[in-house]
């Protein structure tokens, strides 16, 4: 027994065709949900780590002021030292009437200055021999030239006088010698000479002071930690002249 379809055969294809058509279009469907969800948080991951990158650059940006702030402070200060020091080493820690009064007081009985002359000069430092330079060398000498550094004066005086003996002068150069602010005691020459109708000896001394010395440096501990004044000229006693 035959079955008729009275079904026309366009609708039977149609209608076979729907069902694929319905699953393609409800993955399809899905494929685009999908595709939309991954750009959507791909999307807030990257304006997450924007702000992030943000955050991070404007930390640097600060970080970077406030080195540029400790490096201009930095030059502050040290423009600051140099001129402190150079200020410092301008000043006179050795006042001429100290000066003066050191002399008189290491002249013995029968000795006299007749001329007094002072030199003050710039102490060079000596250059060391080269030797092998290592990167450790070269970084610590960089520092050194960096830092900056006050000019070292060193005072010279020319000293011409008179005296009865050699033992004066000798007296003379032995109390200049003991004095803790000289450092160099030099005898130029002593020679008999007429002064008058007496023959005197005369005699020529080079004293070098030590490098920036200072007349607090002359004075006991007890009168450094009273804080007392060198003496002046007027203060010393009598018996010589400058």
């Amino acid at each position: 027994m035959s079955i008729i379809n009275l079904l026309p055969q366009d609708y039977i294809q149609r209608r076979s065709q729907a069902r694929p058509n319905l699953i393609c279009t409800i993955l399809f469907a899905i494929v685009v949900a999908a595709i939309g969800g991954a750009a959507l948080i791909s999307e807030r991951r990257t304006k997450s780590t924007r702000a992030v990158c943000d955050r991070v650059n404007a930390s640097y940006q600060e970080a970077a002021k406030l080195i540029d702030e400790m490096h201009e402070l930095e030059a502050r200060r040290s423009e600051m030292l140099k001129k402190a020091e150079t200020a410092a080493a301008l000043m006179e820690r050795l006042p001429r009437s100290y000066v003066l009064a050191m002399l008189t007081n290491a002249l013995p009985d029968g000795a006299s200055l007749t001329s007094t002359k002072l030199k003050v000069d710039p102490v060079v430092d000596r250059v060391a021999p080269a030797k092998a330079k290592t990167k450790h060398a070269m970084i610590a000498k960089a520092r050194q030239t960096q830092k900056p550094s006050a000019p070292k004066l060193a005072v010279t005086l020319n000293l011409i006088g008179t005296a009865t003996t050699d033992v004066q002068v000798a007296r003379f150069i032995a109390n200049l010698a003991k004095n803790p602010l000289t450092e160099l005691v030099d005898l130029a020459y002593s020679r008999e000479t007429k002064r008058g109708k007496e023959n005197v000896r005369e005699f020529s001394l080079i004293v070098r002071l030590k490098p920036n010395a200072d007349a607090l440096d002359g004075l006991p501990q007890s009168a450094q930690a009273r804080g007392e004044a060198p003496p002046p000229a007027a203060a010393v006693r009598e018996g010589g002249g400058a």
